[in-house]
């Protein structure tokens, strides 16, 4: 029997978060009364049951690593990790229903075909010519030449410019656009541990939100990570007001998880506000006239290809199925059997940026090239380990000679963690060989990127985007004064390279005793294996710096 939702509970659910956890948590574990599970099915509430099953997923995960790391039986530590791996699969369910209901949302209201057929296979079939063409109707209109494009980024203010949102913008929401990248961080973690902020839902920070929150989240991961390291400093019967410590980090960044997903959800849904205003009103009619006046400047530059883009068009529309609703999808195959007539017609496809060329990456197909490097330069491999729960990362590094190293630090994501054992490794090398150049390779791109554009402009702060936390800072800082001795280049990764394999192996293993995972002694057995391993595929014998 199916109940249909009542509308005073889907409203009471919205209200108070608590009662939707529980609601949603009831039916993950089958208890639910139909009247709740008909409520929840509610299209109001489907964001917001996910935003629940983020927070209590975070949640479960606090409780099974506070188990971890007290002096709890295994045995009732496995219901736990048992329960945590449920409300997973459930938040992951739910997620796919809020991108099925925007995908509805998107198709209901999908905007209008642009232009009638003739027009549109004229753009694909010939984009140069049409795009000059368009140009110069926007130039004649006192029009910059992105004037009809919607932004990938800021479209909110981009919106506002063009009046089509029209947000009155309070002096707390200026604030938080004023203010640069730290201070809004700190905001939104404050909004997490102290009191909500109402401003972050306005339509003019919205996309900044989005932007930042996994940052906040990140600074909640680390409050996790320092809680861990003072709880595994402890005794395994003295951890009680650690793991409290610990728990009430956990339940931070729970909230700055559930903060975050809503971020993710107002953007999507203040983007889709702005693609259904662009496809309507004013913004709609200058994008028409200014398509019908590049098209009549096309025809008058290309009279035949007009003709014929014409003709085409007038013959396919004569017989489709889809001509009432404008042929919406048929312009492309015409354009490509436009492009079998005509002599060096390339088709555009959809999305193509006219006259835009993509240069190949010449890193994208490469080992590593190593050829030009002076004899007696110090070359060494470092990689990086992250975890799942916390901020701690593992670092390892390799040198060729044999020498080796490893330890921990505090990283946000793997190209991070990668930048500190770039700088880990660079330094130590430099203590051990003081008058040699050094390169150090490193299977990722961004963090190569990163560290070598720092040395480039001998300023660790145009890292900041990769390089969050104070630890990864410092060491990019003190890599600085040798920036002429110290090179960083990209090493394709995961083909069974013995150095590479060596480091990952190294920053596995450090990850797993820092976490706790594994005691000293089966870490330091662990290392031995590693470095004998190295020693038989060299035949030599690694040293640890």
């Amino acid at each position: 029997m199916t109940f249909p939702a009542r509308p005073e509970l889907v409203s009471r659910l919205a209200e108070d978060f608590t009662a939707l956890q529980d609601a949603a948590l009831a039916r993950m574990n089958g208890t639910a009364s139909p009247e709740i599970e008909a409520a929840l099915d509610h299209r109001a509430l489907v964001g917001p049951v996910a935003i629940a099953l983020a927070h209590a997923e975070v949640l479960a995960r606090g409780a099974v690593r506070r188990a971890e790391l007290s002096v709890m039986a295994a045995q009732r530590v496995r219901p736990l990790r048992e329960h945590a791996r449920r409300v997973r699969r459930s938040r992951l369910q739910a997620e796919v229903v809020c991108k099925e209901q925007r995908a509805r949302r998107i198709s209901r209201g999908r905007m209008p075909v642009t232009g009638p057929l003739d027009l549109r296979v004229a753009r694909a079939a010939h984009p140069q010519a049409y795009l000059r063409a368009m140009e110069e109707e926007l130039t004649h209109r006192g029009l910059p030449a992105d004037a009809l494009s919607v932004p990938n980024y800021d479209r909110a203010r981009w919106a506002r410019e063009r009046q089509l949102l029209r947000t009155v913008i309070p002096s707390g929401v200026r604030e938080l656009l004023d203010c640069g990248d730290d201070p809004f961080v700190q905001a939104l973690l404050h909004d997490a541990r102290d009191a909500e902020n109402c401003h972050l839902e306005h339509d003019a920070i919205v996309e900044r939100w989005n932007r930042q929150a996994p940052t906040a989240l990140a600074w909640g991961r680390y409050a996790i990570a320092q809680a861990e390291r003072a709880a595994l400093a402890r005794p395994l019967t003295a951890r009680s007001v650690q793991l409290d410590a610990l728990e009430d980090a956990y339940h931070d960044t729970a909230i700055l998880a559930a903060r975050a997903l809503e971020a993710r959800h107002k953007a999507a849904d203040l983007h889709d506000r702005i693609r259904e205003l662009t496809s309507t009103g004013s913004f709609a009619d200058l994008i028409a006239q200014c398509h019908a006046g590049a098209i009549a400047r096309f025809a008058a530059v290309h009279p035949g290809l007009w003709d014929r883009t014409r003709l085409l068009a007038a013959e396919h529309q004569a017989s489709c199925q889809e001509r009432a609703e404008g042929c919406p999808r048929c312009h492309l195959a015409l354009a490509a059997a436009l492009a079998m007539e005509v002599p060096g017609t390339a088709v555009l496809d959809e999305g193509d940026a006219p006259g835009e060329i993509v240069e190949p990456d010449a890193a994208s197909d490469r080992y590593a090239i190593l050829n030009d490097l002076l004899p007696h330069a110090v070359v060494a491999v470092a990689d990086a380990a992250v975890g799942d729960e916390s901020a701690q990362c593992g670092y390892g590094w390799v040198c060729e000679n044999g020498t080796t190293g490893h330890g921990v630090s505090m990283a946000h994501s793997s190209g991070e963690a990668e930048v500190i054992g770039i700088c880990n490794a660079a330094l130590d090398l430099l203590d051990h060989s003081p008058h040699s150049p050094i390169v150090i390779l490193c299977d990722s791109l961004e963090a190569v990127t990163t560290v070598n554009r720092a040395l480039e402009m001998c300023d660790p702060a145009v890292a900041h985007r990769t390089v969050v936390f104070p630890e990864g800072r410092q060491l990019l800082a003190n890599l600085m004064p040798y920036r002429d001795r110290v090179e960083v280049r990209w090493l394709k990764g995961h083909i069974g390279h013995d150095l590479n394999e060596t480091a990952d192996a190294l920053a596995a293993v450090a990850l797993r005793h820092a976490t706790g995972r594994i005691p000293a002694a089966v870490a330091r057995r662990e290392q031995v294996h590693i470095l004998r391993t190295l020693r038989f595929a060299q035949g030599e014998s690694p040293t640890a710096a």
